[in-house]
């Protein structure tokens, strides 16, 4: 795409964020009309209210400039659509259904360039997610559910075997399908590295108002198979950092960061780490801890506790306690947790002076933030 094609696009951003609603509608009404068939991947959903369309398209277009975590990114959504079975028709349908309900949002602007700017944009991203969904590895992998450990009215500790060894590599996370939602997807990411003999560990939130995450917490059982999709995410690319890291964690999305935390203790000279860690409770964090930063003595490592005062349930900011501390410009900065925690995280270290190139979250929590 040319330059001119790029700035198109930056200046249709703020339509896109502004009627995000209403272009998903209008998009999913076409796409059903089109391809009716594509419904059912949408069970609970059957007019793709949930779906993180607008979301994404709005993560894509603010990163038009970084081609790497652009393509990455686009990548893994394609392997990751491998395991609902979409095909090259299936794309081109919903390239049909992107534009017209790109049209409708835009209206009177809507001009032959921006319609072609937009095509040709489209044609760019499905080109790199079905190049990285032709890998020859599995779509899918099935796993046994071999304990389930009720960790508070709302969080669980949940540990899966899967049948055949699955390529994970610390701070990736998984989409899951159990008996309990079938057709229903949710993520997760293990707390651990994966293990040889096939073991993850996980732990789940429920959600207010969730289709999968309050199934998962209240009525998973030892013996359910799940269904798991392609390991996702560029968090391991935080272990090849020459600078030290600051691990910045809230909640369930500790889980990556414990991940992190036990890959780099199998080396003989770990990166100096410094991890906060909150949580809505000290009894909470060390449910979430369980085998991590505090199971021994790591001279590497230092933890900082963040959990709130006395008689309040909301957690505190790990990034406000970083930030209070010290200044982290020269570290590696690695950000985890709910969507909000996340982005709120990453405008305060880029106010904070610290360089983009230095911070590593995944899309994940900010632009596939569905409530399940």
């Amino acid at each position: 795409m040319d330059q001119a094609q790029l700035d198109l696009l930056r200046r249709s951003r703020a339509r896109v964020e502004n009627r995000a609603d209403e272009l998903t509608e209008h998009f999913y009404e076409a796409l059903f009309e089109h391809a009716p068939g594509l419904r059912t991947l949408f069970p609970l959903d059957p007019y793709g209210r949930r779906a993180p369309l607008a979301d994404t398209l709005i993560w894509l277009l603010h990163r038009l400039d970084q081609r790497r975590e652009l393509t990455e990114r686009l990548a893994d959504l394609g392997r990751d659509h491998r395991k609902h079975g979409i095909t090259a028709a299936h794309y081109e349908a919903g390239g049909q259904a992107l534009l017209a309900a790109l049209a409708h949002i835009h209206g009177p602007s809507w001009t032959p360039s921006l319609a072609h700017a937009w095509a040709d944009a489209y044609t760019a991203a499905t080109d790199e997610m079905l190049t990285a969904a032709a890998d020859r590895g599995p779509a899918l992998w099935l796993g046994r559910v071999v304990e389930h450990q009720r960790l508070a009215a709302d969080l669980a500790g949940i540990v899966v075997q899967t049948l055949e060894p699955l390529p994970h590599h610390p701070g990736q996370y998984l989409s899951v399908e159990i008996p309990q939602r079938p057709g229903l997807w949710r993520y997760l990411s293990p707390s651990e590295p994966a293990r040889p003999d096939g073991v993850l560990r996980f732990h789940v939130r429920a959600l207010p108002g969730g289709l999968v995450s309050p199934a998962l917490v209240a009525r998973t059982q030892p013996g359910d198979t799940w269904r798991i999709g392609p390991p996702l995410g560029r968090l391991p690319d935080a272990l090849t950092t020459t600078r030290d890291l600051l691990l910045l964690g809230q909640g369930t999305g500790l889980g990556p960061l414990t991940a992190l935390i036990a890959a780099l203790d199998t080396r003989e000279d770990p990166t100096r780490t410094h991890l906060y860690a909150a949580a809505r409770s000290k009894n909470e964090l060390r449910a979430l801890l369980p085998s991590g930063p505090r199971a021994r003595h790591r001279p590497w490592l230092t933890v900082t506790p963040v959990v709130p005062s006395t008689g309040t349930h909301r957690p505190s900011s790990p990034v406000g306690a970083a930030l209070r501390a010290r200044g982290w410009q020269q570290h590696a900065i690695v950000v985890c947790g709910p969507p909000r925690m996340q982005a709120t995280a990453l405008d305060q270290l880029h106010a904070a002076g610290v360089p983009a190139e230095q911070l590593h979250s995944d899309p994940l929590p900010t632009s596939l933030a569905i409530r399940r």
